[in-house]
Order: C-alpha cells, then structure tokens, then sequence
C-alpha cells in the first residue's frame, strides 16, 4: 500500500509541476512574451483564477494530504522494527553487564 500511496504521490507532483507550467498570470499578454513583463498588481501577477487555478489548488491539497498520509504510514511502519522489545531488554542487559573498571 506504501509503494502504491508512494507512486500515486509522485504522479500527483508531476500533473502539478505540468498544470503550473500551463498557465498563464493575469499579466501576461502579447506585452510580456517580448520582455515587457510588467504588472498592474503591487506584487506581481497574481495566477488565474479560472478552472486550472481551482484545479491546481484542489491536486495541490490531495497531494499535500497524502504526503502526510505517508509520512504517518512510514513512521508507524518504522517505529515497530525499531522499538521492538527484546532489541530494548537486549541493550539493557549489555549495558549492566559492562562495567566500568575501577582503578
């Protein structure tokens, strides 16, 4: 299921990366593609806000929730090798049975 989630969230990535890539900001017309890539906004151009836009922020969200789906997954998955009993009782044991030598 990890290997799964894992490809599934790569794909997502890559279709945002392309819908980015796609899209046009509300300043650019035949002005900007020749070098004039100036805006009316303060801070630039601000990216559309029809179909696409939505579009990317709604993959951008799935992608998001799943990433923190498989960080979650990864770490209950990780954390039982690692906290398994007997390794704990087994370190515990070498510790005290290695004592400082006192001179």
């Amino acid at each position: 299921m990890i290997v799964f989630l894992t490809v599934i969230n790569v794909i997502l990535a890559v279709v945002i990366i392309t819908m980015v890539l796609l899209q046009q900001g509300k300043g650019s017309d035949l002005g900007s593609a020749f070098g004039g890539g100036s805006s009316n906004s303060m801070f630039g151009a601000l990216g559309p806000s029809g179909f696409l836009g939505k579009l990317t922020y709604a993959l951008v969200a799935l992608w998001l929730i799943l990433s923190l789906l498989l960080a979650y997954l990864l770490k209950n998955e990780n954390s039982e090798i690692i906290f398994e009993t007997p390794l704990i009782e087994e370190a515990i044991e070498e510790s005290l049975s290695d004592e400082i030598p006192i001179e």
